[in-house]
């Protein structure tokens, strides 16, 4: 009895191993990259534009409040005669240093307050930028956002600064940067509007399931109310026959009675 020889396969080149994993390149590739060739070039400019109506609504913020510092000495003058209104009939007075920190406490906390937005739409901005569960809530704030910004930038052609110390220049390079703003958050509104962007963020397959649902159940009333018609129908017909049969019976009856008073040959006058 011979025994056969196993068979040995021959051993796999470097270049055959290359070339494998030439062939499968998604197998290997990480996340990130399966989620950048995920996204269009309408998403891609998307993300450029708002990120550019982000840092410089952030520099906005910041000239901001320099302005707000340089032009204190006029809000100390308003809080002044604000509280000199409100205490008028009292007879009381507030001191310099409360009403002072009542301005500088009025400045820091819009400003924390500005910031903290910002800082919600540079998540919001991360949440997009990854194709998340957030995305579709990322783009509809960011829509948001971009019509108020959009809508800004009328405010900064109609604004003139009076009466203030703030020299011209910063007015002018604030002006500039919310044009900025203006004008991408617009680009915005119109890239995140395309149907690229939908379906990126999951919601172009949301509005069709929505649709079938709907037409589903547009369907099935259609349906009901057919069946409703249909059994309407059915009892009319089935009390019309009814009383079809109860009309013809009524008529039998009343035929078997005259059948059975009929007499031959009828009787004569005289009764003979």
């Amino acid at each position: 009895m011979t025994i056969p020889a196993p068979r040995l396969s021959p051993p796999t080149s470097p270049k055959n191993s290359s070339q494998n994993s030439s062939q499968n390149p998604s197998q290997g590739a990480p996340q990130g990259q399966e989620d950048q060739s995920k996204r269009t070039e309408t998403v891609a400019l998307l993300i450029v534009v708002w990120l550019v109506a982000l840092v410089a609504e952030f520099v906005h913020q910041c000239l901001s409040v320099i302005a707000s510092l340089l032009n204190c000495d006029q809000l100390l003058a308003q809080a002044r005669e604000q509280a000199a209104d409100t205490l008028a009939g009292t007879g009381q007075d507030l001191s310099d240093s409360l009403i002072q920190s009542a301005a500088y406490g009025s400045i820091i906390l819009s400003a924390l307050f500005s910031f903290a937005i910002i800082a919600v739409l540079a998540w919001m901005l991360w949440s997009f930028n990854k194709p998340t569960k957030r995305a579709g809530t990322a783009r509809r704030l960011w829509f948001f956002f971009s019509l108020y910004f959009g809508i800004r930038i009328v405010f900064v052609f109609l604004l003139t600064p009076a009466g203030s110390k703030v020299p011209d220049w910063l007015f002018v390079l604030d002006g500039s940067v919310q044009i900025i703003v203006g004008v991408a958050a617009v680009m915005g509104l119109f890239f995140s509007s395309r149907e690229e962007t939908l379906d990126y963020t999951g919601e172009l397959e949301q509005m069709r399931e929505m649709e079938k649902e709907l037409q589903k159940a547009r369907r099935e009333r259609e349906e009901e109310e057919r069946q409703k018609s249909r059994e309407e129908k059915l009892g009319e017909l089935r009390q019309g026959s009814k009383r079809g049969k109860d009309g013809k019976d009524s008529n039998d009856g009343q035929e078997d009675k005259d059948s059975s008073g009929f007499r031959w040959p009828p009787r004569s006058k005289g009764g003979k």
